[in-house]
């Protein structure tokens, strides 16, 4: 079974209505999670925490077992570094017992006083199963949250979602010095992601003439590369108003087959009379929930042959996370009848110097871009 369907086994497993006794198990671990990683321990939890990292280490199970007997913390963090147990084990690829603190609700994604994860370790240490190992861990534990909160009609991730994206239209965005800004000096868009919206636009025009769409105006790097492929219908839904008097301005509403739909994706969408070749998607000011949300729209969209491909900025401040976010979005587009292949591709315009001077925070850290593909499935 390769390592799709079993993501899609897990998947089908755990969205089944989860009994009471899982479900305490998912709040636990999940409460486990949001707790801060300082913790203060007296004596006695320094002293058995301190030997169980020893144990671990050392690769010595049945001590780590024995520890747990006498009710060790195993999510000690307690050494300089406040690194966890499955810290110790991720970094000497301790296989064994990375299994068994699972097991045991070790949280996965426990982070130490530099914010480094497990998963980090791994890769570090080119330890891949157990990297591997983690991120299926990540990917199990984000679908079961999700089920979860399904089960329990929880929307407090709607409606955080649908706060963020009014505050965002409401704010005056500015242009500066080829970025588009927020008011709190975040980036919306930078001029470094030319290279990305290039590939992008290759990928959705493999020749000239086609339907296309893009969600998401921005600086307009990726409709600028799709006029070069004369499509014959270039649609764009950009939401936010200063963008939109922006793309009037530079005249793009008189540009050959364009047509601008101004309002959110979610009302311009179900007007669409028409199918597409290509469809990208690059919003801001929404989260994972809502790119879900135009994933399953796709599928009514898009013509038999088409390609559909979206900005993957998906936990771009941190590879480990990427990753499980890259494998929880495969599945969500299999489960809309969806293939993904990620393309690797080096990117290395986000360091370049003075980049992101004058912006708050960097919503991007990594070498490399996975730019995802997606097709009908073969039936």
């Amino acid at each position: 079974m390769d390592s799709v369907q079993e993501q899609e086994a897990k998947k089908q497993k755990i969205e089944q209505e989860p009994s009471h006794v899982e479900e305490t198990e998912i709040v636990q671990e999940q409460e486990a999670q949001e707790e801060p990683t300082t913790v203060e321990y007296d004596e006695e939890d320094m002293k058995l925490g301190t030997q169980l990292i020893a144990a671990v280490i050392a690769n010595d199970l049945e001590t780590c077992k024995a520890l747990a007997e006498q009710d060790v913390d195993l999510c000690f963090s307690g050494d300089d570094l406040g690194r966890t147990p499955l810290h110790h084990a991720a970094e000497h690829g301790h296989m064994g017992i990375i299994e068994w603190l699972l097991s045991e609700k070790h949280p996965y994604n426990l982070t130490d006083k530099n914010e480094v994860t497990a998963g980090e370790l791994a890769l570090k240490n080119k330890h891949t199963k157990v990297y591997e190992r983690l991120v299926d861990e990540g990917v199990r534990t984000e679908l079961l949250i999700r089920a979860l909160k399904k089960a329990f009609g929880d929307d407090d991730d709607d409606e955080a979602s649908k706060i963020a994206n009014e505050a965002y239209l409401n704010q005056k965005l500015h242009y500066d010095d080829n970025k588009l800004m927020d008011e709190n000096d975040d980036a919306v868009m930078m001029g470094w992601e030319l290279p990305l919206m290039i590939d992008h636009a290759k990928v959705m025009c493999p020749k000239e003439g086609l339907n296309v769409i893009n969600v998401g105006f921005g600086l307009g790097l990726i409709d600028t590369e799709l006029q070069k492929y004369k499509p014959k219908n270039h649609y764009i839904i950009e939401a936010h108003p200063d963008v939109y008097a922006h793309m009037l301005e530079l005249g793009w509403d008189k540009k050959p087959g364009v047509k601008i739909l101004f309002g959110r994706w979610q009302d311009m969408v179900p007007k669409l009379d028409i199918l597409f070749d290509g469809i990208f998607f690059d919003t801001y000011g929404e989260f994972y929930d809502d790119l879900r949300a135009f994933h399953e729209c796709v599928p009514n969209m898009l013509n038999e042959n088409g390609i559909y491909t979206w900005f993957n900025g998906l936990g771009a401040t941190n590879q480990f996370f990427q990753d499980i976010y890259c494998n929880v979005s495969e599945i969500d587009l299999r489960e809309f009848g969806l293939s993904t292949e990620y393309i690797d591709m080096p990117v290395s315009t986000w360091a370049e110097q003075g980049v992101w001077d004058g912006v708050r925070q960097k919503y991007w850290v990594l070498d490399n871009y996975k730019l995802p593909i997606c097709k009908f499935l073969e039936q």
